[in-house]
């Protein structure tokens, strides 16, 4: 058996893991990076296994509908759905960018005509189970059986639970696998516990609210807005934040959220005993930033700042001193308006003009993803006979290392790197 990394190798971005047998191949996730130049992947797998929507894990299937042998996709049915709805708002974006592109909604459709929804898939030689992963709303992780050997491919996951959703259960995962292939992305980095970072995010919103003060928080449109919107709706509720003007836009997570409402027995069991649980009472969907009365609390797309609601209300608000913005995200790509915000309390509009920031920006991080503890955690439980890091920047993956190298052989793969088992 050999397993090649193809992409996300010492970077966060474009994953994609080959596992070929003499029988079989498969691609763990078809990603693209974010940021620079995607590989091309090879197509000559017998089937590509998804494990959430994300696009740095399933943006590349769009190239899958070019060739004449059709590929099976599988992954679960929300992250089918969510990935078909986020390939068409990628094909937007770059057809409003370049009249290159050439790829209209039909192929996203064929990506969904491709895929087989389920939790198991048997191929000459192989099986291949799929456990759930926490991190979002239908992300899995990948087991492969093959010639008396056993890969745990995690792709994104977290341990701990947040509000919606529970975390991966380790006891279910096979024990002692040959190779566990693990993301990286924080395995440098510990966080507070869960309900320590949300109880920081409430008390800086209910301080904004005091001085009658507008909350911008830029989020993404699947799972983190919905997991927001539900987090201050919740809240309003209960009484532990005041009623306030409270709004969320985003166009591409409304189609999102209706997903989550059709799923909710896929999130914890307080939210699957509500009719509609991502129908919220005090929190309004609206469609554009004019619809917004002040003060208020707005979550927005684009999650990084660079386009959307999220870069008006930013431009709007930020020389309020009164004003708070939250950022929920560890990572800022270098471009991002937000990062020279919080950074050098300055950033270019959409226009070009230079507006300084006076408004406080927070930074707390409620991640889907494992910190370093969790990390650890999951070599310790599983004891694994090789484990290779992918999916994280070099120093993240190396300070990972160090912290397991005496619980298992560890491996930081180059890309293209190609390993036997």
């Amino acid at each position: 058996m050999k397993i090649k990394v193809l992409g996300a190798a010492k970077e966060v971005g474009g994953s994609c893991i080959a596992l070929e047998t003499e029988q079989s191949k498969i691609a763990l996730d078809y990603g693209i990076k974010l940021d620079g130049v995607t590989d091309e992947y090879p197509k000559n797998f017998d089937a590509v296994i998804v494990t959430h929507a994300h696009l740095d894990h399933s943006g590349s299937l769009l190239r899958l509908t070019k060739v004449r042998k059709k590929q099976a996709i599988v992954g679960s049915r929300i992250t089918r759905d969510i990935t078909v709805d986020l390939l068409k708002d990628m094909i937007k974006i770059q057809n409003e960018k370049a009249n290159t592109f050439n790829i209209n909604n039909q192929t996203a459709d064929q990506v969904r005509d491709s895929w087989l929804p389920g939790e198991n898939l048997q191929l000459p030689g192989m099986n291949v189970t799929l456990y759930n992963a926490g991190h979002v709303a239908g992300a899995k992780m990948v087991g492969v059986h093959s010639e008396g050997k056993t890969i745990l491919y995690t792709g994104d996951f977290c341990i701990h639970d947040t509000e919606i959703l529970e975390g991966c259960n380790l006891n279910v995962l096979p024990n002692e696998p040959d190779v566990l292939v693990s993301e990286s992305t924080y395995g440098g980095k510990v966080r507070p516990p869960r309900d320590e970072l949300t109880q920081q995010f409430l008390w800086k919103v209910s301080g904004t609210m005091k001085r009658w003060g507008n909350i911008l928080i830029p989020t993404f449109a699947f799972h983190r807005s919905q997991e927001m919107a539900k987090r201050i709706d919740q809240a309003m509720e209960d009484g532990v934040l005041p009623h306030y003007n409270a709004y969320v836009i985003t166009t591409l997570g409304r189609k999102i959220t209706a997903h989550f409402n059709s799923n909710k027995q896929l999130f914890t069991k307080q939210i699957q005993q509500q009719e509609q649980p991502f129908t919220y009472k005090h929190v309004k969907s609206v469609e554009r930033t004019s619809e917004i009365e002040e003060p208020a609390i707005v979550v927005c797309t684009s999650g990084f700042g660079h386009a959307g609601a999220s870069l008006a209300l930013l431009e709007l608000w930020a020389e309020g001193e009164e004003n708070t913005i939250i950022l929920t995200s560890g990572f800022l790509p270098v471009d991002s308006p937000l990062k020279s915000a919080k950074e050098k309390r300055w950033f270019r509009a959409a226009q070009g003009d230079k507006i300084p920031v006076m408004a406080r920006i927070e930074q707390i991080e409620l991640s889907g993803h494992a910190d370093q503890l969790e990390l650890v955690q999951l070599v310790t439980k599983l004891k694994p006979k090789k484990t290779l890091l992918v999916h994280g920047d070099l120093p993240q993956a190396e300070a990972l290392s160090e912290k397991i190298f005496d619980l298992t052989e560890v491996c930081i793969p180059e890309k293209g790197e190609s390993i036997s088992i």
